[in-house]
């Protein structure tokens, strides 16, 4: 169930990433780059998560997603809080 969680949690987030990108890339704001970054870097968990049999231990996404979480600022503020609690789930909090 645990995986089951952070994958959705992690999809939700990789859904909201991909919207605001698009909405960055249309207006040529300058934290497109920023945003390609961290949507490429959920769809990379959640590819790597989806590949786990069911008992492997998820702490080794923890600190991946930390360091996605502090990519989370401006325009992707809103992503924060899905991330840190996929964090959560992966410590198993």
């Amino acid at each position: 169930m645990t995986v089951h969680r952070l994958l959705q949690l992690i999809q939700q987030a990789r859904e909201q990433a991909k919207e605001i990108l698009r909405g960055l890339e249309q207006a040529g704001h300058p934290q497109t780059n920023e945003s390609s970054s961290l949507y490429l870097g959920l769809v990379t968990l959640q590819k790597r998560l989806a590949a786990l049999h069911g008992g492997a231990p998820l702490g080794e996404f923890a600190p991946e997603l930390d360091q996605l979480a502090t990519m989370c600022t401006g325009k992707l503020e809103p992503l924060r809080t899905l991330i840190q609690q996929g964090a959560r789930v992966a410590r198993g909090q």
